[in-house]
């Protein structure tokens, strides 16, 4: 192979395999990920097969005379950076139409790797506090549970960001946060005689992560069972994680959460209020550009809103989530075009609070108490728990359905 083909396609292969990684981390889910890099690649009159596994990546790339075949580095936390996310759909845009070259490109995800967060830390800790306490107000809780899970939520944000730096791993993070926010929730109200459940929960919910597990059935619908499958298992271990938290806290406090944690009502106009607050709150901790934050919780609102009123209609909270989810798709789409971001950076903010950490949370709670009980356990609790599990993966089952739909509407056209 001549070198200067030998340099050009080691160049190249380094830069696409970079930012698929980048993709994957910021939230992208791994068909997106394979579809741009693999148009980048034909804009260079190149053939790239990118194979997407779950700890790395294998890029096949070629002009037809040569070839050459790149293990990428270990990918980091799966996550969800929405401002990151949208500056890479830029970069990839500009590689497609050629506006940007390979050493530009590379400079481009040096500035983005060294780019503090978008907002200052104490606007992110505010901002998981006021989606904690938004969360609240939906589950029916009052002014006292509202402001303990302010209070939870803004410790969940501070020992999150602390955590991590003394080496804790991801799991043992959820779980400790989980534990540390809800006894704060629980404290006050516990002397105070008010029934602190709901911003036990709240302060877990604002740990749930929902784009993974999002991203990870969207994967899995794709035919990248792989990512999809790893994707899930994490999820679902920082989902028992965090509900292990909850039920050392509840069992500090003798609080019995799977019978408790029921989800309130508040009338429609405030239950579209305040999904778009939570919706903001998420925004902000994930990141998003300025720009589209009204766009998000707009998004938000119409998502949760929109269920309320599907089930107040007497339609049932499956049918109720998918079209919530749909409906927010739609709208991010259109909210997208005009301010030329990725779909991804409204309708993932918006719909999180549609994920169903409550009725995870009550099941893997409830699990443990069957451990506990052994054959003694009572049928209603093994009963209580199975329907608990199960409504949880329905529903994030429904919520990507939702946004898949509106995914293959988009890509029809």
């Amino acid at each position: 192979m001549p070198e200067a083909l030998q340099r050009s396609l080691d160049s190249r292969a380094h830069l696409l395999l970079r930012l698929a990684r980048l993709l994957l981390e910021a939230g992208a889910d791994s068909e997106d990920t394979r579809r741009s890099i693999e148009a980048i690649s034909n804009r260079w009159a190149m053939t790239a097969q990118l194979i997407i596994g779950s700890e790395r990546l294998l890029l096949m790339l070629g002009d037809g005379d040569a070839y050459q075949v790149r293990v990428g580095h270990g990918m980091g936390a799966l996550g969800v950076d929405v401002g990151r996310l949208s500056s890479l759909e830029v970069l990839v845009h500009g590689l497609n139409t050629g506006a940007c070259g390979t050493s530009d490109a590379d400079k481009r995800l040096d500035d983005l790797e060294r780019r503090p967060p978008t907002y200052p830390e104490w606007m992110t800790v505010m901002a998981v506090g006021g989606s904690a306490a938004a969360l609240a107000r939906l589950f029916g809780a009052d002014a006292y549970v509202v402001g303990a899970a302010l209070g939870a939520g803004v410790l969940n944000a501070l020992m999150r960001r602390a955590l991590p730096k003394l080496g804790m791993l991801p799991v043992g993070v959820a779980a400790v946060t989980a534990a540390a926010s809800a006894a704060t929730a629980i404290a006050p109200l516990h002397y105070l005689g008010v029934n602190p459940s709901m911003a036990a929960v709240a302060a877990g919910m604002v740990l749930v992560p929902g784009v993974p597990l999002i991203n990870g059935l969207r994967d899995v619908f794709h035919g990248h069972a792989a990512m999809g499958v790893a994707r899930l298992a994490n999820g679902a271990m920082i989902v028992m994680a965090i509900a292990t938290g909850l039920a050392a806290a509840s069992v500090m406090w003798q609080l019995d959460l799977p019978d408790v944690m029921q989800q309130g009502s508040v009338s429609i106009p405030w239950d579209f209020l305040f999904a778009g607050m939570a919706a903001l709150g998420f925004a902000i901790s994930f990141n998003a550009p300025s720009r589209a934050i009204a766009g998000i919780a707009a998004c938000g609102a119409l998502a949760h809103g929109l269920r309320t009123v599907a089930v107040s209609l007497g339609g049932d909270l499956t049918t109720g989530t998918a079209v919530g989810s749909f409906a927010a798709g739609i709208l991010a789409v259109l909210l997208a075009r005009s301010m030329r971001l990725p779909w991804t950076a409204f309708a993932f903010p918006g719909v999180v609070a549609l994920v169903p950490g409550s009725y995870a949370f009550r099941g893997m709670i409830g699990a443990l108490g069957v451990m506990r009980a052994g054959a003694s356990a009572s049928f209603d609790l093994v009963a209580a728990t199975l329907a608990s599990v199960t409504a949880a993966g329905v529903l994030t089952v429904a919520i990507a359905a939702g946004l898949l739909m509106v995914e293959g509407l988009r890509d029809s056209r």
